[in-house]
């Protein structure tokens, strides 16, 4: 049983968010730029029954083995880090990612809206997945998963 690393985190979050501008810069330095988001997912993530700081940050590797689902979700509170870095808190970030007319078409106000609601949507997304695996085993885990929004 192999302990988790910072990279297979890395490798997963460059896996769902398929950002090309990566690709521009040097290995290392995009490696850098997302393990940057790790330590923003964990303090996200605090339901974890997983003791996450069991780590070493100057080796970039947990003293544990992450479960499935706690290595899911902290990819996906990486991803929401990633959203809100690139595209929430510094709009102006947009306008070189688009073509000159879908900029214009949609406009900075829309495509930030747009961008807020994705990370608000991934956020519910993710919040629901530490709910889940925090009830799990319980009596009252299918009443939790299965309750409606009000």
């Amino acid at each position: 049983m192999a302990n988790t690393t910072y990279k297979e985190l890395a490798d997963a979050v460059f896996n769902k968010i398929k950002d090309h501008s990566f690709c521009e810069m040097t290995e290392e330095i995009a490696y850098n730029i997302v393990i940057s988001y790790l330590r923003p997912a964990i303090i996200n993530y605090q339901s974890c029954k997983q003791d996450l700081s069991k780590r070493d940050d100057e080796l970039q590797v947990f003293y544990i083995k992450l479960s499935d689902e706690t290595f899911i979700i902290l990819v996906n509170y990486m991803v929401i880090e990633w959203l809100t870095s690139n595209y929430i808190l510094t709009s102006s970030n947009l306008k070189p990612r688009l073509s000159p007319s879908d900029f214009h078409s949609l406009g900075l106000k829309d495509m930030l809206q747009k961008a807020i609601d994705l990370r608000s949507e991934l956020m519910d997304e993710n919040n629901q997945l530490a709910i889940n695996k925090s009830y799990n085993n319980s009596n009252i885990f299918d009443m939790v998963k299965k309750r409606k929004k009000v």
